[in-house]
């Protein structure tokens, strides 16, 4: 019996090895199997990862951008308001020395020899035309005009100056202050700097 209990013996532990070793190369796949869907699933949640980082980061940058942009646009604004207000204050002030030159007796000058150029490169039959507030000159200049001219006061010219009008052409020339103080508003813009690019 000891024979046949070891031979029993024998082929119990080598049923036991065999399970053993099959138990073994089980354990083996199911950790190697268990080891690649982990690493599966670490490259799914890393590309994951990587793709909302990618999301996050254009959606920051488009808002950089966007708030650049506002922040420029706003700036831009502040300039260009900025700019305005520079230039109404130094044509403000130009038309204050302007309506203060018109009450100089060197304005009276000025407007008669004004009136003089234009009369001898106007043809006759002109009709002039200076501010309400120098109707004072009203007289003194009329009496320069030719028979078939006249000169006349109207409330559109407020600083002062000549205005003519050839009635038969339509052409109107303009010497007025008031127009002279418009014309360099442009020029003002593009000399002085205050552009804004």
């Amino acid at each position: 019996m000891t024979n046949s209990q070891n031979k029993i013996n024998k082929f119990v532990q080598a049923i036991t090895a065999y399970a053993q070793e099959q138990r073994d190369k089980i354990l083996l796949e199911a950790e190697a199997f268990k080891a690649e869907r982990l690493q599966k699933a670490e490259q799914e949640v890393l590309a994951d990862a990587y793709k909302l980082i990618q999301k996050e980061t254009a959606e920051i940058r488009s808002e950089s951008v966007r708030e650049m942009y506002r922040r420029d646009t706003e700036a831009r604004k502040a300039l260009f308001s900025r700019r305005r207000q520079i230039t109404d204050e130094v044509f403000k002030r130009a038309q204050n020395q302007l309506i203060e030159f018109t009450k100089k007796p060197e304005y009276t000058e000025y407007i008669t020899k004004m009136l003089e150029n234009m009369i001898s490169m106007l043809p006759e039959s002109i009709v002039y035309m200076i501010a309400q507030k120098d109707s004072a000159m009203l007289e003194t200049l009329s009496s320069l005009c030719p028979e078939e001219s006249s000169i006349k006061t109207v409330d559109d010219i407020l600083i002062g100056g000549i205005r003519a009008l050839n009635s038969e052409s339509g052409q109107i020339i303009d010497n007025t202050l008031d127009s002279r103080l418009m014309s360099q508003h442009e020029r003002f813009i593009l000399t002085s700097g205050l552009n804004i690019e």
